[in-house]
């Protein structure tokens, strides 16, 4: 099984909770549903004959009451795994569900609690559901991207269809992305709309998407959520040079040299998605699991590692990050007299040892080691992921 990523800062690992509220025109209650969203990293895969199998069991509360307990057992499942967990009979105002994931394999445990809002309708108000994003929280900047949001509609204006637009605002509150939102009607009076929006070519950061329903130029509804766009690395020979330079590490030099060789971009991108499907420890599955986590150390790679003028995959620590992964050990030495400031990484499987030190001061380090050293270590690993 590959190497998971424990600390990786960006926080890419774990379940999320999202929702979506609908009020009700009876009794005055409504409904809820919370998604729970599993990630690849938060359960233990089992290998059977059979495949790779999860298994887990949700637990759950809203407002400490109504306990709900599910369990599942999925075998070669694509991730993320979304389990919903339904609420009906709700009254208007807040609701706090609390959630507890345990992987039934590890009997790991986590919990989360999210908050969400049930709306009152009558014949004079408007209200929406929570607007809802996917994927969720985090995404790349390649990727596309779903807003699902209804509105409710007064009894008063049941007839009406209200105009909708969505904007994308920087932490600035600047525009960096708008358009209008096509909605359909139902009987029971509520509107959908729903979007797929590009966010290819927006830089990293964070974001926040509103949408609003327009009725004859007045505001009659909104919702907000937020967004962190993350790197988008091209890793399918879109740029030649820049797929070269991000999987130079763990790359044969016969594998550099038949993606320069390519002609067109499809035959980069041909060279490179057989690069991936030789890595993939699963083809049986649509996921490539050494693909996203190489994806996931490419972030660290340059949170942690780029310095002034240099990407981080540029420098050691980052080559050897692509090629081996987290260390099992580090120590960091920054003062001590009569030394430059040092790093000692310690690899347990295979045994591998590494020094890095910082002779300007301005945090490039350099590797003492031989790079064989590194490579022997590297192909000895592989051997193991492939057997």
């Amino acid at each position: 099984m590959l190497t998971s990523i424990a600390l990786l800062m960006l926080a890419l690992s774990g379940f999320t909770l999202s929702w979506s509220s609908s009020p009700s025109r009876i009794e005055n209650t409504g409904s809820a549903e919370v998604t729970v969203n599993i990630s690849e990293d938060e359960l233990l895969q089992v290998s059977s004959d059979s495949g790779f199998i999860i298994s887990y069991e949700i637990s759950a509360t809203i407002d400490g009451e109504n306990f709900i307990r599910q369990s599942n057992t999925l075998t070669n499942s694509t991730f993320p795994v979304c389990e919903m967990l339904p609420y009906n009979s709700l009254v208007e105002g807040q609701h706090v569900v609390t959630v507890t994931l345990t992987d039934l394999e590890s009997g790991a445990a986590s919990s989360k609690e999210i908050e969400f809002t049930v709306d009152a309708v009558n014949s004079d108000l408007w209200s929406s559901s929570g607007l809802r994003v996917t994927p969720d929280d985090i995404v790349r900047s390649s990727t596309i991207v779903k807003l699902l949001w209804s509105v409710y509609l007064p009894q008063s204006d049941l007839e009406v269809n209200p105009r909708a637009a969505y904007a994308l605002l920087n932490e600035d509150a600047e525009v960096v992305l708008e358009g209008w939102l096509t909605g359909e009607s139902t009987e029971s009076g509520m509107v959908s709309y729903n979007k797929d929006i590009s966010v290819s070519g927006i830089q990293k950061g964070r974001y926040r998407f509103t949408v609003v329903a327009l009725l004859e130029d007045s505001l009659v509804a909104s919702s907000s959520s937020s967004i962190s766009i993350i790197d988008s690395w091209d890793l399918w020979g879109n740029n030649s040079d820049e797929t070269i330079t991000l999987i130079r590490p763990i790359a044969s030099a016969h594998e550099i040299a038949e993606l320069d060789r390519a002609g067109g971009l499809g035959d980069r991108n041909s060279v490179m998605a057989d690069f991936w499907i030789r890595r993939d420890p699963n083809p049986s599955t649509s996921e490539n699991e050494y693909l996203e986590i190489y994806l996931l150390r490419l972030d660290f790679i340059s949170q942690e590692f780029s310095t002034t003028g240099i990407c981080g995959i540029n420098t050691d620590r980052g080559a050897v990050y692509a090629k081996m992964g987290e260390p099992d050990i580090i120590e960091n030495h920054p003062f001590e007299i009569g030394n430059y400031p040092y790093i000692l990484w310690e690899y347990f499987t295979p045994s591998l040892s590494l020094s890095f030190a910082d002779y300007d001061g301005y945090g490039y380090y350099v590797m003492e080691e031989s790079w064989s050293v590194v490579d022997r270590a590297f192909d000895l690993r592989e051997e193991w992921l492939n057997d």
